[in-house]
């Protein structure tokens, strides 16, 4: 099966090697050699065994390492343990699918977090630390019908003076943040939700989770752990559409049928942007949404 320059590969594996993140196949009796980035190699390697059977998509165009001609390796489709009755799957994107969409569809109360965070100045500072200053989420029930809504400026607590870089990137003004609230108003407030709702937090990416945790260490307050149960929406569609780079909050907001051609970085915007794109992704993998396979980038 030929994809432009693509094509797809099925063989035994002979070997793999860790160092130059590559695996050699039995391909119809074949030796072949494929080269996997780093990021799938990672996600994949506890199924890369000796004798494992391999479903995958590889550029045609062969490349010359080390010595060796090789192929890249575009996509692992699927992977089995041979066994006298069929075989065993060990991963498949079928089966990633349905388990995703089954986690998806459980999710209850939903809270669609977004913060901002200081940054430092263009000039190196070690003693620099990013703090929230920004924060807003949408919580929506377990129809995605929205509850209620809330934004806040956050003062920060180590370096109240915002630099120009923070002040020009996010388009507000150090009075903006001086009349803010505390960090630890904003956490008592967001624990308080938790606690009533007991819903998943949802972010785009891993910053915002990392983001609260500095925050509340440098506020002195407990790290709120297994109190918030934080999804990292990004993830989800890197493993499902099987993408080998991050995908921006504003490209994904366009794939599922929105226009918007920049991005303002006010943490209600973005977080009304996070709750459109669960709701594009979960109609998606319940067969309600079909997404064109070719806006969706590699």
């Amino acid at each position: 099966m030929v994809m432009h320059d693509m094509q797809m590969i099925y063989g035994k594996i002979l070997n793999i090697d860790d160092d130059l993140r590559t695996l050699t196949l039995d391909v119809r009796r074949r030796r072949m050699t494929f080269y996997i980035q780093r990021s799938t190699f990672s996600r994949y390697l506890p199924y890369f065994q000796k004798g494992n059977m391999i479903v995958a998509t590889y550029h045609t165009r062969d490349t010359v390492k080390h010595a060796h001609r090789r192929h890249t390796v575009n996509d692992i489709v699927r992977i089995v343990k041979p066994a006298r009755r069929g075989g065993h799957e060990l991963f498949s994107h079928r089966a990633l699918k349905h388990q995703t969409r089954a986690f998806i569809n459980g999710l209850r109360h939903k809270v669609f977090l977004d913060l901002e965070m200081a940054m430092h100045p263009f000039y190196r500072q070690d003693d620099f630390t990013q703090e929230v200053i920004q924060a807003a989420y949408v919580l929506t029930d377990e129809r995605d019908n929205i509850v209620t809504s809330y934004a806040a400026f956050v003062q920060p607590t180590k370096h109240k003076k915002l630099t120009k870089r923070t002040l020009k990137f996010l388009g507000i003004t150090q009075d903006d943040v001086d009349e803010g609230i505390s960090f630890e108003a904003f956490y008592q407030h967001f624990l308080e939700v938790i606690n009533t709702y007991d819903p998943a937090v949802i972010t785009w990416g891993g910053n915002d989770a990392i983001a609260m945790a500095e925050s509340a260490r440098i506020n002195n307050l407990p790290p709120l752990g297994g109190d918030a149960r934080f999804v990292n929406l990004l993830n989800l569609h890197k493993n499902v559409f099987r993408l080998q780079n991050d995908l921006g909050l504003l490209r994904a907001y366009n794939v599922y049928g929105h226009t918007r051609e920049n991005q303002r970085h006010d943490a209600m915007e973005d977080a009304m942007m996070t709750m459109k794109i669960f709701n594009g992704f979960k109609a998606y993998l319940n067969d309600a949404l079909t997404l064109d396979s070719e806006v969706m980038p590699k």
